[in-house]
């Protein structure tokens, strides 16, 4: 009886082992700050996440310790964000579509803007406003560089992508209403995520009356944060109680494509919103947005961001 006892507790021990290894786990103290995205210097190593509470710009070192880097009055709410290595230039998307302490009717789902904040100095630079560019309500929620330096941004409350040239100048493509992450693709084009229905839409930058539905056995509803590797796989994060990060290929220039890898549920994903690269390692951010949207749960004074480790298909 003894002997049986303990090769179970062996072969659990070792099954333990073989099937549960998660990444590695940042948490860092910012309380009720409820960070939506996040960006890594990898020259510093030091990881930028933003808020939906309060807009505040933070900076979380290798020991998970939190500092503010930027607030000003007129931050309601920060959403996705991208670090400029060259410039060593942070972009954030600001607006005030839900969640935010701050909340006002002036600007509650009117204000879209993109800011960039300085990371030698912590101070911000540039401030373009993207609303007047178009009509309605307005959602900034995420953005992505090309490799001629303009930036496109999505508006989840509008049909549009704003896109900002190297220049600064601010323009508008009539797409789709509904769209989040959103990630460029080496070979020309975006990649970009419906939240509602989970469809993944491919968008010429030489033409971009020319957009495409990614053809995929599977849909994503509640797909956020987008990225595309070095390997130039789409990395997608859904929430929405799934909860998982799914690696996407695709060997036709993105006609079709198929899920290759996702997370275990072992890793435990809380809310996850947006990824983040450091070289080649991926991180995705424990957001926790759910408590905000259920009064049974109790708000949250610490978070956390996490490498993506794959189960392979």
């Amino acid at each position: 009886m003894k002997t049986r006892s303990f090769s179970l507790t062996v072969f659990c021990t070792i099954l333990a082992v073989v099937t549960y290894a998660q990444g590695k786990r940042i948490t860092f103290e910012a309380p009720k700050v409820y960070p939506e995205g996040i960006a890594i210097n990898p020259t510093t190593n030091k990881t930028y996440v933003s808020s939906v509470k309060t807009g505040t710009i933070g900076a979380v070192d290798e020991n998970g310790k939190y500092t503010v880097v930027y607030q000003d009055d007129g931050l309601k709410s920060s959403f996705g964000m991208k670090v400029d290595e060259k410039k060593n230039m942070l972009w954030v998307c600001v607006g005030d579509p839900n969640y935010s302490k701050f909340k006002s009717p002036e600007t509650f789902k009117k204000m879209a803007r993109v800011i960039t904040i300085d990371l030698a100095t912590n101070k911000k630079t540039g401030d373009i406003d993207l609303a007047s560019l178009h009509p309605g309500n307005h959602f900034p929620n995420d953005l992505t560089f090309d490799d001629k330096g303009n930036v496109y941004i999505t508006d989840s409350f509008s049909p549009v992508i704003y896109k900002v040239d190297a220049s600064g100048k601010p323009s508008v493509w009539s797409i789709d209403v509904g769209l989040n992450g959103i990630a460029y693709h080496p070979s020309g084009f975006i990649l970009v995520a419906h939240n509602t229905n989970g469809a993944i839409l491919k968008i010429d930058l030489k033409d971009p009356t020319k957009v495409e539905r990614v053809k995929i056995p599977v849909f994503f509803p509640g797909a956020d944060g987008m990225a595309i590797d070095t390997e130039k796989n789409l990395i997608l994060v859904q929430n929405k109680g799934v909860n998982t990060v799914f690696k996407i290929t695709s060997s036709d220039d993105w006609k079709t494509a198929k899920v290759a890898g996702k997370t275990s549920p072992e890793e435990r994903l809380q809310n996850p919103t947006t990824l983040a690269m450091n070289k080649s390692n991926l991180f995705v951010l424990n957001a926790k947005l759910n408590e905000l949207s259920d009064s049974t749960l109790r708000l949250s004074n610490d978070f956390s961001f996490q490498e993506v480790k794959f189960q392979e298909k």
